[in-house]
């Protein structure tokens, strides 16, 4: 079914797919009625100041999602911009890759995993936690009573990196603190689906493809606006059958 979220946030807005789901949801063909879109500095995030500047729609705020102080400003910030609305659609995208080191055991300091686990995994369940009322309201006021996106969900931007069955078949080198966030996300995306489930709230990852972004590098095979345009297409046909799933952005469950 269409996309057709009153109200939505996303996170780490500045780059990417982050701010190409900005643009994309402008350009869908019911847009919301307002876009919060979240970055870490929103004092450098030039275009989409731009795309705010030029769009009434979207409201962008400060979020570090590593900081409490600033989850909190963030959802009274989101709270007010939405009004009696509530929350449809939160799009969890701020992720972290360090590409300093090929991530193999020797290269593995205590810090460099915990950054991995603070932003990928820890980031992304204390924002759900946060946001929930927002996300209840919006649940609770729709006409839909399937679980969908348009009527309240929650997306975590995922990889199949994360994926065991993945890894297990395909090798796919080091990189051992990312995927074993990614992993840790996967897995919060199952408990948390199975908690939101009767309150009308969708919850699933999404593995975006290898993209051609400043994380993903030049070498991705995939643009970012094929990424998105086809994330928001497997978001819109999302429900039951893949609530609390790892899925591709080509609409395939895979394992986890």
């Amino acid at each position: 079914m269409p996309l057709t979220p009153k109200t939505v946030l996303v996170t780490g807005t500045s780059r990417g797919i982050g701010l190409e789901f900005v643009k994309q949801f402008l350009n869908l063909p019911t847009p919301p009625e307002k876009l919060v879109a979240a970055c870490r500095n929103p004092s450098t995030a030039t275009e989409l100041q731009k795309l705010a500047a030029g769009n009434a729609t979207v409201k962008v705020i400060k979020l570090d999602v590593e900081n409490d102080e600033d989850i909190d400003a963030a959802f009274k910030q989101t709270e007010a911009a939405l009004g009696d609305r509530g929350l449809n659609l939160l799009i969890s995208n701020a992720g972290f890759m360090d590409r300093s080191t090929e991530g193999s055991l020797k290269d593995i300091t205590r810090a460099n995993m915990q950054k991995h686990f603070s932003i990928n995994a820890t980031s992304p369940v204390m924002i759900v936690q946060k946001f929930l009322p927002l996300l209840v309201k919006a649940a609770s006021q729709e006409k839909l009573q399937d679980l969908s996106a348009s009527r309240a969900g929650v997306v975590m931007i995922s990889g199949r990196l994360g994926s065991q069955g993945f890894i297990f078949k395909n090798g796919y080198g080091s990189w051992i603190p990312y995927k074993c966030s990614k992993t840790a996300l996967n897995m919060a995306t199952i408990m948390i689906s199975r908690e939101l489930k009767d309150s009308g709230i969708l919850v699933t990852a999404i593995h975006p493809g290898w993209v051609r972004t400043d994380m993903g590098t030049e070498a991705a095979p995939t643009g970012k606006e094929e990424s998105v345009a086809d994330c928001l297409k497997v978001i819109g046909e999302a429900g039951l059958k893949t609530h609390g799933k790892l899925i591709d952005y080509q609409g395939q469950i895979l394992d986890y």
